[in-house]
């Protein structure tokens, strides 16, 4: 196969495999990734289901660490398999999205330091069971939408908001965007809230609530006016027969 050195694909692909650690495609970096969430997630998973069973004494504070921790590293997984299904020229080891920016890191660790230290301290706040049941059920819900948006759009769906229309691409108004707009940013909104809920955490419920919506309100408004832009004729009228999911959020419910 002749293929030019100038050819940007090419150029990647041999970066990517003499790098493997360092290339943004690099094998390894995934593999590891990979290999990671993979132990986490099942040993937490053991645990969640040694302890559902009765093969451990229930232990609340334990159950709802193994459940968010199930949680959590399902949603990175699912990121990397719909990306590695439907766009695999572009996965990679951002596609774990496990280092989504350094803020999504810091409230990870938030949670977490949060969830022990009130376990240690006051454990009577994580004793709910009916509030665990609510948290799993807002995390379901939300990861079920973000997973059926990316699983819709197929090859039209990009972690990134595309400044440029790409001439193959075409507005989705079918499936789950029939009803919503925008349902992975929903879905990405009531995910991350039911894991506090999930832990019990008050402090990190707020905290998320606010620091997500204030995300999406920046967010929403700015790919709104890019698919206007992108669909003059088509997305004035699809605007109208759907809604954004997200309390409070200002977003574009109107034609101009």
């Amino acid at each position: 196969m002749d293929r030019s050195l100038n050819d940007p694909d090419l150029v990647e692909w041999i970066s990517a495999r003499s790098d493997p650690f360092g290339a943004r495609h690099g094998l390894a970096r995934s593999g590891c990734a990979g290999l990671f969430l993979g132990c986490v997630f099942g040993v937490h998973l053991t645990l969640l289901v040694q302890l559902a069973v009765g093969a451990l004494p229930m232990q609340m504070c334990l159950l709802r660490w193994c459940c968010y921790v199930v949680a959590l590293s399902g949603f990175h997984a699912a990121e990397f398999l719909t990306t590695a299904r439907y766009k695999w020229k572009d996965v990679s080891y951002d596609s774990w999205l496990l280092n989504h920016s350094a803020a999504y890191g810091y409230a990870a660790a938030a949670a977490m330091v949060e969830f022990w230290l009130e376990a240690y301290f006051s454990p009577g706040l994580k004793a709910s069971t009916p509030l665990l049941a609510l948290g799993l059920a807002v995390v379901l819900l939300g990861h079920g939408a973000r997973v059926a948006a990316m699983v819709t759009c197929g090859e039209h769906f990009a972690h990134r908001i595309m400044i440029a229309k790409d001439p193959r691409h075409r507005l989705v108004t079918h499936g789950i965007y029939a009803y919503l707009r925008h349902p992975s940013y929903t879905g990405w909104f009531w995910w991350s809230v039911g894991t506090q809920v999930v832990l019990a955490n008050p402090l990190c419920f707020v905290a998320y609530a606010v620091a997500s919506w204030r995300f999406f309100a920046d967010r929403v408004p700015f790919e709104e006016a890019t698919l206007r832009a992108f669909y003059p004729a088509e997305y004035p009228a699809y605007v109208r027969r759907t809604r954004v999911l997200i309390p409070f959020l200002r977003s574009d419910d109107h034609e101009d």
